[in-house]
């Protein structure tokens, strides 16, 4: 008996699109900055995007945050087997195994800040800036994978003409999209705090832990309950995690770890919540690496770094630069080390600002039209938007 034919990609759509682009996501980080770059075609009816899972060792918790944004998902090994205009990225392997036209990868953090990690890398050699480096971009015959690399600023290329030379005719010095909806969400400021259940005149301190052991969460341990201490009652504080924390022991680990802290007063960002609410909110931060310290200080809020983890950070990198100029966590009283923090807030502005984006306020502009010139269509007559965060939400844990 003969085996019916497969019904071919798209046959069954209401709106047949001209182009199909894949939304390549691996990780629930690289997802949701995915979302950042998927709304600037998305409004286009002749634009269709299938977004698909590429495997990864920390893609747990993925598919569960697609479900929620109901977004059309085709299985990595349906992907690898259809046509696209365009892949999309904000995370660099598997990508090469795509039948796609044109490639394009972007950052899924604040630029291009960490290194390998040294246990990967040859004992004799320093380890490269990960995602301009030769193993992120080259294919195996050594030609490059994507056809556009976007980098948030020159210093950015400078780096990348270092590591990997090849690839540096495909570069885009197109600024930083997040950034600019991180600077879009100041107008909703008020109503974010409100989502937060900050009260009136209280200051909302931010916590932001990057993933690992250098990280705030696996370093300062007690932190949260010495913040719950030292602080008077007219401090409230929020902290977020990186979904790689979160997702690695599992949300409900996380939550009986923390519970004594939330219990006393400790609020949470879950995974898969998008963390710019919070920055927007907050009067200051205490962070470490993480790619929330860069927008923190960018976007005018006072920084105190936890600490600083040089075997992680490229000494080329925002971070690397900030934390020459904010104070670093101590065993002084916390209310003199956040007064410290606000005392060297416009320095640490500075520096982030003159380093986080080469187009402020403009990125959508700059990357759409190169995706439009990726995909051979003209671009809509109306500007791209660079809408605020809807709104926000605490992680309420059910103990």
């Amino acid at each position: 008996m003969k085996e019916p034919a497969q019904p071919q990609p798209g046959r069954w759509q209401t709106l047949p699109a001209e182009v199909t682009v894949a939304a390549v996501v691996h990780t629930p980080v690289s997802m949701m900055r995915m979302l950042d770059y998927a709304a600037l075609l998305e409004p286009d009816p002749r634009v269709r995007l299938e977004w698909t899972i590429a495997p990864d060792r920390f893609n747990t918790g993925t598919e569960q945050l697609l479900e929620k944004q109901r977004v059309s998902v085709v299985p990595w090994a349906q992907a690898l087997e259809r046509p696209y205009d365009l892949a999309l990225t904000t995370s660099l392997h598997q990508v090469e195994f795509l039948q796609a036209k044109r490639k394009f990868a972007a950052p899924h953090g604040c630029g291009y800040g960490k290194r390998y990690p040294s246990w990967a890398w040859p004992a004799h050699e320093n380890p490269p800036v990960y995602g301009l480096d030769r193993e992120s971009l080259l294919d195996r015959d050594g030609r490059p994978v994507f056809d556009s690399v976007l980098l948030p600023h020159l210093a950015d290329l400078a780096v990348l003409i270092q590591q990997c030379p090849e690839v540096a005719h495909t570069a885009i010095v197109g600024g930083d999209l997040a950034f600019d909806r991180l600077m879009a969400a100041g107008a909703y400021r008020e109503r974010y705090r409100l989502d937060f259940g900050v009260r009136r005149k209280q200051t909302l301190v931010a916590l932001g832990s990057t993933w690992g052991g250098e990280s705030l969460l696996a370093k300062f341990r007690d932190l949260p309950n010495r913040l719950l201490t030292e602080l008077s009652a007219d401090h409230k504080m929020i902290m977020t995690m990186h979904p790689a924390a979160w997702y690695e022991h599992g949300p409900r680990q996380i939550r009986a770890w923390m519970r004594d802290a939330n219990e006393a007063g400790l609020d949470f960002i879950g995974p898969g919540v998008d963390w710019r609410p919070l920055l927007a909110a907050a009067d200051v931060f205490i962070g470490d690496h993480t790619s929330l310290t860069s927008y923190a200080a960018a976007a005018g809020v006072p920084v105190l770094l936890s600490h600083y983890s040089p075997d992680e950070i490229a000494p080329t990198s925002l971070i690397a630069e900030l934390a020459e100029v904010c104070p670093r966590l101590t065993d002084e009283p916390l209310p003199d080390q956040l007064a410290m923090a606000r005392q060297t807030r416009d320095a640490q502005q500075n520096v982030a600002l003159a380093r986080i984006s080469a187009h402020p306020g403009r990125s959508a502009l700059v990357v759409r039209k190169a995706l439009y010139r990726l995909i051979g269509l003209p671009e809509p007559d109306l500007p791209p938007r660079v809408d605020p965060m809807a709104r926000t939400e605490l992680d309420l844990p059910d103990y």
